[in-house]
């Protein structure tokens, strides 16, 4: 059977995901191993003290290193989503009767991308470049995703 150009896009993408998403559960891992490291770092008195300078006395090394440990899951769970949906997209990529699981996990990615972007925006962040740019890459490679998937599911007849 050949494949549709849509197909073939979603094949390249769920590849270039899946290597990224690895980068992400990587990352996520290596941040929950130094929030752990903080944590147990901040019982010592001269880091406690550093602590309670730099951030003014209002974290603590624990809660400092409690922060970390679920920032790292944040990014190990959307990284398992990612790796998920490129897995998937390469099955349905073979296969555009097997494409509604990447068309679900792409509508939660591009959710969880805006929920980014708005969490972004309240805290702050969004003068700072690259939190820009990360959150609108990050949300363009959703949409994208979509895209694709639901015009495979079109082609599909689902």
């Amino acid at each position: 059977m050949e494949r549709s150009g849509s197909q073939k896009v979603l094949l390249v993408v769920s590849i270039i995901n899946i290597i990224l998403s690895i980068f992400v559960i990587i990352g996520g891992i290596s941040v929950n191993l130094a929030g752990g490291l903080l944590g147990a770092a901040a019982e010592s008195p001269e880091v406690a003290a550093e602590i309670a300078v730099e951030t003014g006395g209002a974290v603590t090394g624990g809660q400092l290193g409690f922060l970390a440990i679920a920032g790292g899951l944040a990014f190990i769970i959307v990284g398992v989503i990612e790796l998920l949906m490129g897995i998937l997209g390469v099955r349905a990529a073979n296969d555009n009767q097997k494409i509604m699981p990447v068309w679900i996990l792409s509508i939660i990615s591009l959710v969880l991308g805006i929920i980014g972007f708005i969490a972004a925006i309240i805290n702050g962040s969004m003068p700072n470049f690259a939190s820009v740019f990360s959150n609108i890459l990050s949300i363009a490679g959703s949409a994208l995703m979509f895209w694709i998937a639901n015009n495979i599911k079109v082609q599909a007849g689902k």
